[in-house]
């Protein structure tokens, strides 16, 4: 899928990396509390009771009695009221096992009782300590008294069984404290016991925290090779573009995936390849919001590098019945009058060489013309949609050094080579053949300047592999959707034409069903390009099937053509072409162009543009809405017997770094060129000189 206007029916359209800008836009989604009160004592109406607070002071230690006949608040009462409650049944000089004490009073303690009911002349049932307290008498009990003989002899005799023990007198009956010293323990309580362990166990946890957890931290990164650290969005799931390991997501390999589907063998050359990641996208009401999923974001922008009539949302993507779901409405949204969806793995998820096959059933009919659906492949140094990410990287995928890689690919002064400058090309610009604005980081790029690495000797770029771009064509009378299978490229052949003979190209299918593409490439891509008639059954509007698609692609490591692509329909292989089908050309100074090496994320939308089929809205195929692009599963296969490459950040081309340093090129989409984004072009040996 292409990233710039432009195109023609019958062959694929553009999506590269420059062009127009694109609009900005934004995303679519107790009771008070109290103490008790002086009030009168019941029945005396004129009597003060003493607040609870005042009973309980600290200060209660003596019975203090100064020369009145009433009880001084905070002081100790006599022991013949009860510290526990009040006492049942009148208090006489003659009881016997009254109140709560079994064992009987001496008359002393109704003489006491006497003294701590004021005077006043009155017979309430309520000492003067108040309904709130535990010192109290009960009612008769006599108030009348005067310094008696027998108060007298109470407070002239030592205190026996009964009474308050004077200072340093032993108490032994008083089992609400104990006042002898040399009856204490110094045994730890179980209270004790536990107040020390809870100190323990909290430092254990403060000790843990900041020294445990570095040290466990630092040794999992020794032991544990995968790589987990870094945040959602941008820089993906991971910083370093490794994947990551969620709660529910144990593997990249989805538990939904039957065991039928864990291997792949490989039609033609009967290769054995296994899983190395899928997703069946079978739990329902999954989105994608920047930071929703580990593997896949929806975008939420204007995509227009192909000047698309819908606006992309993250608000239009969702699963649904075990699919993933686009749905593309006709609905006014940032100015357009069209909402759809693009979900992209970068630098979430990314792969270098395999099998990938998408599973999809097509929006509308066979013959409704004017959707764009797409399931394709992308370098994760360009980001589709983020314009001046592409810029300079789109679709290059090369490793020379000389004409291919300089703006418009001609001599610095302009002057040739001729077949640049006057082509004949069908889809060349007045003659021009290149409007791309030179390579950005080639395998020339001068030392210390702005490159990805791992060396200023490795051409990086942003190339792009299609397995599916659909369009409705009519060939021998017949009116069918058909598969543009592609490889985009750059630098350009004489005239785009790639080698298409049987030495480098091979076609699978019957001349009905597969044929090689007309559209070879105009100003902004070459397209190494086959067509392939799809399924009529795998339409939205016809069967609903799902249909398989597939693209397997064997990287060209060592730069010398040895690469190789095979694109599928339904299981079954429709073309496969060549590293030497992009050979070097002498005509235009050019050199080997690779099958991709570059770690490549997936892409699935549904757009539509008039760059790339003509858009009816109204006739027999005409489009109707909403229109819907399933995609029932997902998954990578690799290579048996070879390491499986499945990060966006490889060692051999590391991505990480440079997405780190450049934020804005992927994350304004409202930028169409790395220059409007901030940067220096880095220089190189041919252009600038080092």
């Amino acid at each position: 899928m292409a990233h710039y206007g432009g195109g023609a029916a019958g062959g694929s359209g553009y999506r590269g990396g420059g062009g127009g800008g694109g609009g900005g836009g934004g995303p679519y989604r107790q009771a008070p509390r109290h103490s008790p009160t002086e009030e009168s004592l019941p029945g005396s109406g004129s009597s003060p009771m003493y607040s609870q607070q005042q009973l309980l002071s600290p200060s209660v230690s003596s019975f203090g009695h100064g020369g009145g006949n009433g009880y001084t608040p905070g002081s100790r009462p006599a022991s013949g009221l009860s510290l526990l409650g009040p006492s049942y049944g009148p208090a006489t000089s003659t009881s016997h096992g009254n109140g709560y004490f079994q064992s009987g009073r001496d008359a002393r303690s109704s003489v006491l009782s006497q003294h701590l009911v004021p005077n006043g002349g009155h017979s309430g049932s309520e000492s003067e300590l108040g309904p709130y307290s535990a010192l109290r008498t009960r009612a008769g009990a006599s108030s009348q008294s005067n310094h008696s003989s027998g108060e007298e002899q109470m407070m002239s005799k030592r205190p026996e069984a009964g009474m308050v023990a004077l200072l340093g007198e032993k108490e032994a009956d008083d089992y609400l404290h104990e006042g002898d010293a040399d009856k204490r323990s110094y045994a730890p309580s179980v209270r004790g016991i536990a107040n020390v362990a809870t100190l323990i166990f909290l430092a254990l946890a403060i000790l843990a925290l900041f020294a445990g957890y570095p040290i466990i931290a630092n040794l999992d990164k020794i032991f544990n090779k995968n790589d987990y650290s870094g945040g959602y969005n941008l820089g993906g799931s991971n910083g370093s573009g490794q994947v990551p390991i969620f709660q529910g997501l144990a593997s990249l390999i989805d538990k939904d995936t039957p065991s039928n589907a864990q291997s792949w063998t490989h039609p033609v050359t009967n290769d054995k390849y296994h899983l190395v990641f899928s997703d069946e996208f079978e739990e329902e009401g999954r989105t994608f919001w920047p930071g929703d999923d580990p593997y896949w974001t929806a975008v939420d922008l204007w995509y227009g590098g192909t000047f698309d009539y819908e606006w992309y949302s993250p608000e239009q993507v969702n699963t649904t019945g075990g699919a993933l779901q686009i749905t593309m409405e006709e609905k006014p949204m940032h100015g357009l009058n069209f909402a759809s969806g693009m979900v992209q793995s970068w630098n979430q998820f990314c792969f270098q060489g395999g099998y990938i096959e998408y599973s999809i059933m097509q929006p509308g009919t066979p013959i409704t013309t004017g959707y764009w659906p797409a399931a394709w492949l992308m370098g994760n140094l360009g980001r589709a949609g983020y314009l001046a990410s592409t810029d300079g990287m789109w679709p290059y995928s090369y490793q020379s050094c000389d004409t291919g890689i300089m703006p418009n690919q001609t001599y610095a002064d302009g002057s040739g080579p001729k077949e640049a400058i006057d082509s004949a090309g069908t889809y060349a610009d007045n003659g021009k053949i290149s409007h791309l604005p030179g390579m950005r980081l080639p395998a020339c790029t001068c030392s210390g300047e702005d490159h990805p690495g791992p060396h200023p000797n490795v051409g990086r770029s942003s190339p792009e592999i299609d397995c599916i771009e659909a369009q409705i064509q009519t060939r021998n009378g017949e009116t069918h959707s058909w598969s543009s299978q592609s490889l985009q490229t750059a630098p350009f052949d004489v005239e785009y034409y790639w080698g298409n003979t049987s030495a480098d190209a091979t076609l699978y299918g019957t001349s009905d069903t597969v044929e090689i593409n007309s559209y070879v490439g105009g100003p902004l891509q070459e397209a190494v390009s086959s067509v392939a008639m799809n399924p009529d059954r795998g339409f939205q509007g016809t069967q609903g099937e799902f249909i398989r698609y597939g693209v397997e692609y064997e990287p060209d490591w060592n730069g010398d053509g040895s690469g190789s692509v095979t694109w599928f329909i339904d299981g079954k292989a429709t073309w496969s072409v060549k590293g030497t089908a992009v050979g070097p050309s002498a005509a235009m100074d050019i050199g080997q162009r690779t099958i991709p090496t570059e770690p490549m994320s997936i892409i699935m939308n549904l757009g539509m543009a008039s760059g790339f089929q003509p858009v009816h809205f109204t006739g027999e195929n005409a489009l109707t809405f909403p229109a819907l692009f399933r995609v029932d599963y997902v998954r990578v296969y690799q290579k048996d017997g070879q390491d499986d490459r499945i990060t966006c950040d490889p060692k051999d081309h590391p991505t990480a770094d440079y997405i780190k340093n450049h934020p804005e090129l992927y994350a304004n989409n409202n930028l169409t060129t790395f220059a409007a984004a901030g940067y220096k072009r880095p220089k190189n040996r041919l252009r600038d000189g080092c």
